[in-house]
């Protein structure tokens, strides 16, 4: 009987300390999903010493893809009907951490895209991190980060740091369009074709229904986008599931950067992108190849005589933070499309002419026109597609002759991408003062000096002085939205790093290493807020530009129209900022 005794006593012991582990709880965490534009910055926020004194999160980074055998997903816990959302991973944490002693400092970031991203936050999504990878090594997808060198040494994964990050909840959602427009851009997606946005001046697109929608899919690749509804609003009801409350969140401005047309130029003959006469493009003509509307190559260039050629477009999914910017800058922006209460029941801009409940386009390369997945097929032998995240999309272009397309910058998504060249919209350069001011070469895209064991030595240091003074036309500013409520988060020192990492001649160790971005102190333009819908009735939050101190920023900006801060700034100083003039192009 003792013997029974003491032995229950210690299975007791062991299931106690068990859960203990399971339960440890670091001191500070960075729990980040969103948009890949910021994945690497941040990264290097976390893992690099940016600052005199030792990385932020810790000496120890382990970084890896996701794939079919270990899965590396998030999981909206409102309903078991919404899929996962596979993505990579960084992870940097402390000693601490690794030993689940007291002080242990996790920081990760899943890539997904930006509205997965926001609707993650709210829906406090959980990471699915598999214990397969318990013991496998680090991938080195992340440049200046992933291998031995300054603040650690990158290294296998261990158990301990995979039980913190496997069920951890999502407390920073990052993002590269206002919450409020990633919530737009979601019941915009699930309306039905044609039919106005409740509350709104724009039609569906018809990835409907609500609340869970039909995926969208990629024409290149097995990418796929999954519409899904959320709230924002912390007084609202959950559309799936009424039972979660809607989360609080704070937000931080973390940087802003363009998003760049680019072209394959494989193809030198005449009417072909290769030529040399396709350098440039007007934001009128941009809008038209986008929406389908202009299949000829010819109709870019400004020299007369040239072959006729057909383009192969590719956009991207309406789900995507980089199709909301260039959508609402470019192609169904008011210059463009005019006012949107006049068009009510036709679908504009990206979206023109694409129903999505033809899905006659089961097999790549397709040979009939489709809606779902896009694929569109033009009387000169030019064509348009879906592709489903940037790294479809630079893939799709670069492997495509004649192939155009955008996404955002970084430098991940454009090293080793010979084939292709960006363009520059209405004669402005995206990364430097003019195309003849880019050392590389007129739309060559700068290049990170690489090793003789294939790994990101350095980077050429930009400073967007086009972004700066917001003369490129199509530029987004980037945010962070985190849980304030959470004692141990740390986003707004994370921010503070990451803003240095991209601040060329900061004069601390690591101030410039990663111009992936302007960091948000360096803007000296806004883009003016407007009203923008964040519920499923049609009510919208009203516009604030965030420059009034003591007032939060809200409303939608996708496409609003550019103003100094400065000018804002005299404006609250002669008014009391009472009143709020708001303009969306």
């Amino acid at each position: 009987m003792k013997k029974s005794n003491l032995f229950f006593a210690f299975v007791a012991t062991l299931l106690l300390a068990t859960s203990a582990m399971a339960q440890y709880t670091p001191a500070e965490t960075f729990y980040a999903a969103g948009s890949s534009a910021q994945f690497n910055t941040f990264a290097l926020a976390a893992g690099y010493p940016i600052y005199s004194g030792g990385a932020l999160c810790g000496n120890h980074r382990w970084t890896q893809k996701t794939s079919s055998a270990n899965p590396i997903t998030l999981n909206d816990p409102r309903s078991s009907s919404i899929l996962p959302e596979p993505g990579n991973i960084w992870i940097v944490w402390n000693d601490a951490a690794a030993n689940h002693t007291s002080g242990g400092v996790v920081c990760f970031f899943v890539v997904v895209d930006s509205i997965v991203g926001v609707r993650s936050y709210q829906a406090r999504a959980t990471v699915s991190l598999p214990a397969g990878l318990v013991g496998v090594a680090d991938a080195g997808i992340v440049p200046l980060l992933g291998f031995s060198g300054p603040g650690g040494t990158a290294e296998t994964l261990p158990a301990n740091i995979q039980s913190i990050v496997n069920g951890a909840v999502i407390n920073v959602g990052i993002t590269d369009i206002r919450p409020e427009d990633a919530k737009f851009a979601t019941m915009r997606a699930l309306t039905a074709y044609g039919t106005q946005v409740t509350g709104r001046s724009a039609t569906g697109v018809g990835y409907g229904p609500f609340p869970l929608g039909t995926t969208i899919q990629s024409s290149q690749s097995g990418g796929i986008a999954n519409p899904v509804d959320f709230a924002i609003d912390p007084g609202d009801t959950d559309p799936i599931n009424s039972s979660v409350p809607v989360r609080h969140y704070a937000e931080s401005g973390t940087g802003a950067a363009p998003v760049m047309v680019f072209a394959n130029q494989q193809n030198t003959g005449s009417g072909h992108f290769g030529d040399g006469n396709y350098t440039n493009i007007n934001r009128f003509v941009l809008a038209n190849v986008l929406s389908g509307n202009e299949s000829h190559i010819r109709a870019i260039a400004t020299v007369a005589g040239e072959a006729d050629a057909g383009i192969h477009v590719f956009i991207r999914e309406p789900l995507s933070g980089t199709y909301s910017t260039m959508e609402w800058c470019v192609p169904n922006s008011r210059e463009v499309s005019g006012d949107p209460s006049w068009g009510v029941g036709a679908v504009s801009g990206q979206e023109s002419n694409i129903n999505p409940s033809n899905n006659s386009c089961t097999t790549k390369p397709c040979t009939v026109e489709s809606g779902n997945p896009l694929w569109h097929i033009f009387a000169n032998g030019g064509t348009r597609g879906r592709v489903v995240g940037s790294g479809d999309m630079v893939t799709a272009v670069n492997n495509t002759a004649d192939g155009f397309g955008y996404s955002f910058w970084n430098f991940s998504s454009y090293q080793g991408k010979s084939h292709i060249k960006y363009l520059t919209v209405d004669g402005v350069d995206p990364l430097y003062s003019g195309p003849n001011d880019n050392p590389n070469g007129v739309g060559v895209f700068p290049q990170c000096t690489v090793n003789g064991s294939g790994q990101v030595t350095s980077c050429p240091q930009l400073t967007f002085p086009n972004i700066v003074n917001g003369t490129y036309p199509i530029w987004s500013k980037y945010r962070l939205m985190y849980d304030p409520t959470d004692s141990t988060n740390i986003a707004t020192a994370v921010v503070a790093y990451a803003q240095e990492a991209a601040n060329p001649g900061g004069g601390n160790p690591g101030s410039g290493i990663l111009t992936d971005f302007l960091p948000a102190t360096k803007l000296q333009v806004f883009r003016s807020h407007y009203a923008q819908v964040v519920r499923d009735n049609g009510i919208a939050y009203g516009p604030n530009n965030g420059l009034k101190s003591g007032v939060p920023e809200t409303g939608g900006d996708a496409g609003g129209a550019v103003f100094t801060v400065q000018s804002e700034l005299d404006f609250i100083a002669d008014t009391g900022g009472n009143q709020q003039v708001n303009f969306k192009q």
